[in-house]
């Protein structure tokens, strides 16, 4: 038996994606820059697609395809510093962000910024009030992630976001692994920029995407032609972008039955492994429904996920960019995981594909593998 449990990383590619994405790979692969009907028909697909994924994300805002999230990240951050005067040179991300935000924050630091990283509860949530606490006249962004990719942690995106306005800042929000799960409502938000990605709703790989705002600046960090309005050079990713928009339009109506059926699995694999002993959880009772990080004691997580994968369960240590590192995850510190159990971290996350039969499987063998590891 195979289970996969690492969709957290990515999700399989939906076959109805693949096969809205074929023709483009295929016999319809004009440049849509370019201005022949063919190619303007080529165009109109992607505007398609654009719309699409605008209507998924919920708000009047504009849609900019990026090669990954991790490049939505980038453009949006750099876009809401890219108008900010001299006595703005601050900016507040959280101490659990993805990679993503940490590095190009790290580079805008260089660049003269002045970095704060926000502290977080023992899931890693972003208290408001602690928010409120840092902010000041001196912020132009504060960058909090919807849900978190390692403990699966919800943030009250819109709260912060008022918080940020409140004090002239832009927000941002890294909604990457919150897309698939929760039904982001951007206009309500209120967030300036929004960043998500197709690899991880069953799109494919290779293509992301940012929302900005209606009044949000967009300011290019790939610079060359005039695509994506400007604000991204380029050539598009034709097919890429169609499979994000079909995705995008399978998930925005199934996203409800998607999220109670991950939830049901969430709660048969808590079930599960509540016997094993000295296993602690560090996922909310209210988090995203497909994640689930445990740490167990006196194990380390390299060799229980080795020992799952030989029984067929696949499953990871945390974020897939930081997948060379057997060391403890930035996350792990931030939300003070005990010493004894940070190196046995280790997280499952369920996608649509799996069954009841399949998380109760990987709960048994997850016993095993911890008690074969002590």
């Amino acid at each position: 038996m195979k289970v996969y449990a690492d969709h957290a990383a990515t999700t399989p590619l939906d076959p109805r994606v693949l096969e809205a994405m074929l023709p483009f790979l295929g016999q319809r692969y004009y440049n849509p820059s370019s201005l022949y009907p063919e190619a303007k028909a080529v165009r109109a697909e992607v505007e398609a697609a654009r719309r699409t994924v605008l209507e998924l994300i919920g708000g009047p805002g504009r849609i900019v395809f990026t090669g990954s999230g991790t490049e939505s990240v980038n453009l949006a951050l750099r876009s809401a510093v890219s108008e900010c005067d001299g006595d703005r040179k601050r900016i507040l991300v959280s101490a659990v962000e993805h990679h993503a935000v940490l590095g190009c924050a790290d580079s805008l630091a260089r660049e003269g910024f002045a970095v704060e990283c926000l502290p977080v509860d023992r899931y890693g949530v972003v208290s408001p009030d602690e928010l409120k606490v840092r902010m000041g006249p001196d912020v132009s962004l504060v960058s909090v992630m919807s849900a978190n990719n390692e403990t699966g942690a919800v943030n009250d995106s819109a709260a912060l976001c008022k918080i940020a306005h409140n004090g002239g800042a832009f927000f941002h929000t890294d909604a990457v692994q919150a897309l698939g799960v929760f039904r982001i409502r951007a206009e309500e938000a209120g967030a300036d920029f929004i960043s998500v990605s197709a690899h991880k709703i069953y799109g494919p790989k290779g293509v992301g995407a940012m929302y900005a705002a209606e009044n949000a600046p967009v300011f290019p960090v790939i610079r060359g032609g005039e695509q994506e309005g400007g604000a991204r050079a380029g050539t598009e990713n034709v097919a890429g972008i169609i499979g994000f928009g079909r995705a995008a339009g399978i998930l925005n109506e199934c996203l409800e039955e998607d999220a109670l059926h991950l939830g049901k699995l969430k709660r048969i694999f808590l079930d599960g492994i509540e016997s094993i002993p000295d296993v602690i959880v560090n996922s909310p009772p209210g988090g995203a429904p497909h994640i689930v990080s445990v740490s167990a004691a006196g194990v380390e997580a390299e060799l229980c996920l080795l020992r799952l994968s030989m029984a067929g369960v696949f499953a990871s240590m945390g974020a897939a960019c930081n997948s060379s590192s057997v060391e403890p995850s930035h996350v792990v510190e931030a939300v003070g995981v005990p010493a004894e159990y940070k190196r046995g971290t280790m997280r499952f996350s369920f996608g649509r594909d799996n069954t009841a039969e399949d998380v109760s499987f990987a709960a048994r063998e997850l016993a095993l593998a911890v008690a074969k590891s002590r």
